[in-house]
């Protein structure tokens, strides 16, 4: 990789600061910044790309090392699209480039890759939190004519008040004087003071056509789900006029390029990498706007405990919804059945051996499957086995046992499979299944209980942890469901005899019960499209939930009578 160069380019009586680095043989991607900026806010996105491209950048007319306008004129759109074309000519006059822009770059951007003159310098066009003037006008005017449409075009104005307060002369310019001001923006006050014309010779906007116009340069929208002052609903703006559009949200705010500098490269790279002719990861293939599909669509789910019960169910589930699915199961035959039985809804399913409570194979099998199949989009911590017996009755092994799978299997999945998907910073969904015994004490599940309300609490302490990053989180809460857990159940303090009487019994009154395992994977479904965190499936689980909340005391109670009846019964087929 060479060195950085620097040189300059003559614009409309204006010299503009250029910078360039990485490899002079690889493909040109060319950043520019927004207000108030320089462009040095590309810093931590120039080095890493420079790994692979030859990237430029530069500073707009009046910011970083670039000479200024003479007149507030010169801040014009126009006159900045004349900046970047010239910059384009200079840097590659032999081929177009990949454009990657933020706020005020990205706005007179727009303005050059759909005017037919200039679109043909443009291999691809990467926006952030800049949308093109003429869409919003088109939008806005459309919107407020709309009952459907008008509360988004109204939160977009809330948004967007500091245009109309740099309007105000002279008072901009003092506030930018303030230290912890220009700190909180990594502003210099240069670059905040000049950058000012930008919004008071182009505001309002005079659309320069009746409508705007259609682009055929493949764009790639890149939605902030944390941006102060550009709304997702505004980027729709953009969906009339242009050809070929992905839209792909990372969890950050406005200043993601300095924030988040590799999710930022990442969702680059792997944009400019298809257009330039390789395959769509899976998570920009389903960013495409105008193609139909459901909400897990696209996804990649991964299900522990997926060979059986309400794993199966829900591994299934995800398929039939359009998601890829990732079957685990400590018995490798029942995850290939569970994966044949998906790939028969027309998703791609995949099966892997794996004891959840041995973390280092957790992990290892993480790696494996984030370099094969990438990063889940949907993590299922499910795998869980069952354990009856009072207190007293239990023994170290059994705890230690249910303790190493309902709730180190659950720590050890998260732990594994986790960190990726918060670094990828584009959303995604964990789900965890607990159980109506997580808040339904009863005297004959001690150990069961524990790691169920143990996982429960997790999951409610994930959830404000992870929200930020985009990712929603679930307990699953099931009562009685009629899965083979009934089956492999410990008793505690029997003799195996009577543990295979008991079982036969549980299954047998599970059966009866009815619930369906499908039945709570239609929950699951629910709860990731909805969002919700404690989702308790089954009227029983539903009820006591309720009651442990407003009545614990009368709920005890009921579970220690419940308890009582289900031993008498025990007993008497012994």
């Amino acid at each position: 990789m060479s060195d950085t160069r620097r040189r300059w380019v003559d614009s409309g009586g204006v010299r503009l600061a250029v910078r360039e680095e990485g490899r002079a043989e690889g493909r040109t991607i060319l950043l520019v910044h927004g207000y108030p900026d320089n462009s040095s806010v590309w810093d931590g996105v120039a080095a890493l790309l420079a790994e692979r491209f030859r990237v430029v950048r530069y500073d707009l007319r009046g910011h970083g090392e670039s000479e200024e306008p003479k007149t507030r004129d010169g801040y014009r759109i126009e006159n900045l699209v004349e900046d970047l074309v010239a910059v384009v000519a200079a840097v590659s006059p032999d081929g177009p480039v990949h454009l990657v822009a933020h706020d005020w770059g990205s706005i007179h951007a727009w303005e050059a890759v759909t005017e037919p003159l200039h679109a043909k310098l443009f291999a691809s066009f990467t926006t952030i939190s800049g949308p093109s003037l003429e869409h919003i006008g088109h939008w806005t005017r459309g919107g407020l004519r709309s009952p459907r449409r008008a509360p988004h075009v109204l939160r977009q104005a809330a948004h967007s008040w500091y245009m109309a307060a740099f309007q105000v002369p002279a008072v901009p310019e003092l506030v930018w004087r303030l230290p912890a001001l220009r700190a909180r923006f990594h502003a210099d006050y240069r670059d905040a003071r000049n950058g000012l014309g930008l919004y008071r010779a182009n505001m309002p906007y005079r659309p320069r056509r009746p409508v705007p116009g259609e682009t055929k340069v493949p764009i790639q929208q890149i939605a902030l789900t944390q941006d102060q002052y550009c709304t997702l609903n505004l980027l729709t703006a953009a969906d009339p006029w242009c050809t070929r559009l992905w839209r792909r949200e990372l969890a950050a705010g406005h200043w993601a390029v300095r924030t988040h500098p590799r999710a930022v490269t990442r969702l680059v790279t792997e944009f400019v990498d298809h257009i330039e002719g390789r395959p769509a990861s899976r998570e920009l293939a389903r960013s495409r706007v105008g193609e139909e599909r459901g909400p897990l669509s696209g996804r990649l789910a991964l299900v522990t405990g997926a060979g059986s019960g309400i794993g199966r169910s829900t591994a299934l589930a995800f398929a039939q919804e359009g998601a890829d699915v990732l079957c685990l199961d400590v018995d490798l035959a029942t995850a290939k059945e569970t994966a044949e039985a998906a790939a028969t809804h027309g998703s791609a399913a995949f099966p892997f051996q794996l004891d959840v409570a041995d973390g280092l194979a957790t992990g290892k099998l993480a790696d494996q499957i984030r370099t094969e199949h990438g990063v889940p989009d949907v993590i299922m911590a499910n795998a869980g086995i069952g354990v009856s017996g009072s207190f007293l009755e239990t023994s170290e092994e059994d705890w230690r046992r249910v303790l190493d799978v309902n709730l180190w299997g659950v720590v050890n999945t998260l732990r594994a499979f986790l960190p990726p998907l918060v670094e990828r910073g584009e959303g995604g969904h964990v789900v965890i299944t607990a159980s109506m015994a997580g808040f339904f004490p009863t005297p004959t599940l001690p150990a069961y209980s524990t790691t169920k309300a143990g996982v429960l609490m997790l999951a409610q302490c994930l959830e404000g942890e992870l929200k930020p990053a985009g990712i929603g989180v679930s307990a699953i809460c099931p009562g009685v469901v009629h899965t083979n857990i009934t089956g492999t159940t410990r008793f505690a303090g029997t003799t195996p005899d009577q543990e295979r009487a008991r079982r036969e019994r549980a299954t047998a009154a599970y059966r009866r019960r009815g619930y369906s395992p499908d039945k709570v994977a239609a929950a699951v479904i629910r709860a990731v499209r909805d969002n919700r965190v404690v989702v308790p499936v089954t009227p029983e689980a539903r009820i006591t939930a309720l009651g442990a909340r407003i009545a614990p005391i009368l709920t005890r109670a009921f579970g220690r009578w419940l308890d009582r009846q289900a031993t008498k019964v025990a007993h008497a087929g012994e």
